[in-house]
């Protein structure tokens, strides 16, 4: 195997959450295997991991030289928008395009502009899920692409971590920017009539956004300010201990496509109560970790959070075995494997 220089490419570094998770984890995993990995980007508004190079990047002179003026063996870009720079000229090197999401509208026409117009351009797509797979042939039409499901670092995220920040029984954690098709709101509508089960439940939602004011306010009116907390944003070191702390992990999301705390979480040990969307369906049947609940049904997700917690020993072991498949050095060698065969 050849080692390799590989440049990931953002607009803005850090990116959303689950992007900036997984650009982290590449660039460490692929440099421990042996490749030079750096992190591009048009601005910074922090800095790479350590040890992971920083590359300023001009649009002008992309749009003018192309990648050939990037001194790397292959551009891994991982969002649509910055396609248009970096396949602006013929590319004379391999662009893997890492395809995670779209989460609006905006989002989804720009993928398929820049698809309609530069896909010839593109050697090889990678997506995060077969949710994303069919996303982007639904908005890009057939693509030369393959899916690698995200990896977790599970010496970072294990079942032996403290739980200094456990509060209640059964405890539940969600972790995602706050956006609206995130459906955080379900999850606290849903606390009454939890508490009416298990008087000492506690929900712990971390992370910030646009409805992190409104979500506060929801709280206070229904009174739950003892059974549920809003973190903000936390660190990793901070979110470890969340995750080991908690009993089961919980999604409403309306829109993902490979969400990583769910992987984070099942590599804790954690099992699922995941809404039934494609992607977290997929993440359910592969792992047997958890149960998926209906849209929009408060006594249908206590029911699944109460089934789950009856059996999560079991769960948690599938959870666990799961998670030991796509470990971080598995999943970088998946991404290798790639590399390796354009």
């Amino acid at each position: 195997m050849v080692k390799k220089s590989v440049l990931m490419v953002v607009a803005k570094y850090p990116a959303t959450y689950g992007h900036t998770t997984v650009i982290n984890n590449l660039c460490r995993g692929l440099k421990e295997l042996g490749h030079r990995a750096a992190i591009g980007a048009f601005s910074f508004e922090g800095e790479p991991p350590n040890g992971v190079e920083k590359v300023k990047l001009n649009r002008i002179k992309l749009l003018k030289s192309g990648v050939s003026s990037l001194e790397f063996d292959i551009i891994h870009p991982h969002q649509a928008q910055v396609l248009y720079y970096l396949l602006f000229k013929k590319p004379n090197k391999p662009i893997i395009f890492h395809y995670h999401a779209a989460s609006n509208i905006i989002q989804e026409l720009n993928l398929k502009v820049s698809m309609g117009l530069l896909k010839k351009r593109i050697t090889k797509t990678i997506c995060v899920s077969k949710k994303a797979l069919h996303h982007l042939t639904y908005w890009a039409g057939e693509c030369n692409a393959t899916v690698i499901y995200n990896g977790v670092d599970t010496n970072f995220y294990h079942p032996n971590l403290d739980s200094p920040y456990k509060k209640g029984s059964p405890q539940l954690l969600f972790v995602s920017v706050l956006r609206k098709y995130k459906k955080t709101s379900e999850l606290i509508n849903a606390m009454p009539e939890l508490l009416k089960k298990y008087p000492q439940a506690h929900l712990q939602i971390v992370g910030d956004g646009e409805d992190f004011k409104k979500l506060k306010e929801i709280i206070n009116k229904k009174n739950l300010g003892k059974h549920v907390e809003m973190t903000g944003r936390i660190d990793d070191e901070e979110l470890r201990m969340r995750y080991a702390s908690c009993d089961m992990y919980v999604s409403a999301s309306r829109n993902e496509h490979c969400p990583v705390p769910t992987f984070e979480a099942m590599a804790c040990g954690k099992p699922l109560v995941l809404s039934k969307l494609e992607s977290h369906l997929e993440i359910l049947d592969a792992s047997k970790a958890g149960l998926g609940f209906s849209f929009s049904n408060s006594t249908d997700l206590c029911d699944k959070i109460d089934k789950v917690f009856q059996n999560r020993i079991n769960f948690s072991n599938d959870a666990l075995k799961y998670a030991e498949t796509h470990d971080l050095q598995k999943f970088c060698k998946r991404i290798q494997d790639v590399y390796d065969e354009v």
